[in-house]
């Protein structure tokens, strides 16, 4: 439990108070804020104690209990130093620690100090909210559970149903669910989303995963018919290899070298021949020239002339017969001529039989060799088609692997795609679990779970201690509230009634037993219990003299049990005789509010 002590507060050009400071100490017991205003003729009123009040609130919220707006708040006359001053202690386990709140306007600003040691946060409003969060305490709670306006705040009664609700979760320190509840579902909107995101991923993939799976369907009919129409080609193949084969078997390897060796004895013979015929023709033309000579000769021995064909003389028997001799020989000569021509003749046909017979067999020779060439030709042919097919036939064999080869990456392709997808599966289960937790925090943090078995107890106990006010204020009706926060009231003649339908003074009486139980369940269930507690106009409302003295009982038990400082705002001039502790009497002269003596005959 951390215990607040207040200690003071001074004010100085705010509201009503100007350049000199009220100081306000807040000592154990009933104090009494009153005073006198000297600018008016009614001088219980505008004198400047609410301003108390007000000051106090906006030195821990930076703002007023009523609709001021901030530059107001500053002193008409001086229109500037407006400062708010307020100390306090914190009690946790017997370590006790001093504070102290500086809040100016004119300039704007913002001092917090523990024990001397200034721990100001980087700005106003983290100033404030630091502030709100070491007293553990709203604007709407200090308002209903320290400082109680009584005539400008609006009842707790009187508040909507969903206003009713806050208040009272404020109150029994049910906000931490309300805040758990949020972020809760804050969270579980997050990882929602997050399910969303990985489920649409999951359906991506999946889909992906179909389409993969189809793919590898098609590719392998692709493959089945690429690889059936690749095993025709290379049965084709294997066909054709096989028949080249044969065909090579078959070529019949023509030997060669003999029939060179035969063209070059025929290309050295017949030029041997050509000379011989030549020669021969040579010859036979020779001996017929040389025939022909003498043919002529003889022919001239032969005519009938009478006269020596040479020398012209007159021919006798002798030289007649020296003539028909030389004819004799002339034509014996001429004879073996013609028989020698003959032989030459006969020689001359034989070697020109002989040329054409080696012209033919030269022929014949190189017909052969034209026939090898031709085998050779055919034989390089079926093997350079032989070498192209068994290419084909490998690059078959290639395309084949290349097919399996595409398979196995498509069912690695698969395998990892799958391996992914059993990956955001186990991310949505746990996902889903998370969810699954979170609903069961959600409900046991909601409105049905464990929230509405505290909220029960609670209202028991707040209706326990608002029946026991109620009684303390001679109050005869009966109020409960339910789990629902809806209030059942009876009344004296046990008949159900609404709120508005009793007096003010009967309003009044169950608005301050609501208060003090509120109060006493704050203490209770809070982490935080103030000694404080300020009652703006409590006595001068709708309450009366017994109503006051029931009120002043209780305030009085609450101080001896809480060792309370409570002050009430009053402008009764009685009021001062009801305090147990100190007379806070402010004076307002001139529009300028300070503190001044109680006068004696205000004690009277």
């Amino acid at each position: 439990m951390k215990y607040v002590n207040f200690n003071s507060v001074k004010i100085k050009n705010f509201l009503s108070v100007g350049e000199e400071p009220v100081v306000v100490d807040f000592n154990t017991g009933l104090n009494i804020l009153t005073g006198n205003n000297k600018d008016k003729t009614d001088r219980r009123n505008g004198v400047g104690k609410s301003t108390v009040a007000d000051s106090i609130y906006f030195a821990i919220f930076g703002d007023t209990l009523r609709t001021i707006k901030r530059e107001h708040v500053v002193n008409n006359t001086t229109q500037r130093g407006c400062e708010v001053e307020l100390t306090f202690d914190i009690n946790v386990d017997g370590n006790i620690s001093k504070y102290k709140i500086v809040r100016r306007l004119v300039p704007s600003k913002c001092y917090l100090s523990r024990d001397g040691e200034d721990i100001t946060r980087d700005t106003i409003q983290n100033t404030t909210q630091y502030v709100q969060d070491l007293l553990n305490t709203t604007p709407e709670l200090f308002q209903n559970c320290v400082i109680m306006t009584i005539n400008n705040a609006t009842p707790f009664m009187a508040k909507k149903k969903l206003e009713k609700r806050k208040f009272i979760e404020g109150i029994f320190n049910l906000q931490v669910f309300s805040n758990m509840l949020a972020d809760v579902r804050s969270e579980y909107n997050s990882v929602s989303k997050e399910l969303d995101i990985e489920c649409a991923r999951y359906e991506e993939i999946s889909n992906t995963l179909n389409a993969q799976q189809e793919q590898k369907k098609n590719d392998e009919m692709d493959r089945a018919r690429s690889r059936e129409k690749l095993k025709a080609r290379k049965t084709s193949y294997k066909k054709q290899i096989n028949d080249i084969n044969s065909g090579l078997k078959d070529v019949i390897k023509i030997e060669t070298t003999d029939v060179d060796k035969k063209i070059a004895l025929i290309d050295d013979l017949s030029p041997k021949v050509d000379t011989k015929i030549q020669q021969l023709i040579s010859k036979s033309s020779k001996i017929d020239a040389t025939v022909e000579i003498y043919k002529s000769k003889n022919d001239r021995l032969s005519s009938d002339h009478k006269k020596c064909p040479t020398c012209m003389h007159e021919l006798d028997d002798s030289h007649k017969n020296i003539i028909e001799s030389e004819k004799t020989k002339l034509t014996e000569t001429v004879n073996q001529l013609l028989i020698k021509k003959s032989t030459y003749h006969k020689e001359l046909t034989e070697s020109k039989t002989l040329r054409n017979t080696l012209t033919q067999k030269r022929r014949k020779q190189q017909e052969k060799l034209q026939a090898a060439q031709i085998q050779r030709n055919d034989e390089r042919n079926l093997r350079q088609q032989l070498h192209q097919l068994e290419t084909q036939a490998m690059d078959v064999d290639e395309d084949l692997s290349a097919i399996d080869k595409t398979n196995n990456n498509f069912d690695k392709i698969i395998k990892d795609t799958t391996n992914r997808l059993d990956v955001i599966q186990k991310d949505i289960d746990k996902t889903k679990e998370r969810l699954s937790t979170l609903d069961i925090i959600k409900f046991i943090v909601s409105e049905e779970g464990v929230k509405s078995y505290i909220v029960k107890k609670m209202l028991q106990l707040f209706n326990s201690k608002l029946s026991y006010y109620l009684k303390k204020m001679d109050s005869n009706c009966i109020c409960v509230f339910n789990e629902y926060f809806e209030e059942e009231i009876i009344d004296e003649k046990g008949k159900q009634c609404s709120y508005f339908n009793f007096s003010g003074a009967e309003r009044k009486n169950i608005d301050l037993a609501c208060l003090f139980a509120f109060m006493d369940i704050r203490r209770l269930q809070g982490d935080v219990a103030f000694n404080f507690s300020m009652y703006d106009e409590l006595f001068d409302s709708s309450l009366d003299e017994r109503g006051v003295e029931l009120v002043i009982e209780i305030l009085k038990e609450r101080i001896q049990s809480h060792n309370e400082c409570v002050i009430v705002i009053s402008h009764r001039k009685e009021s001062t005789k009801l305090a147990t502790g100190e007379v806070i009497f402010l004076e307002k002269q001139n529009g300028v509010t300070v503190r001044v003596e109680t006068p004696e005959n205000e004690l009277k």
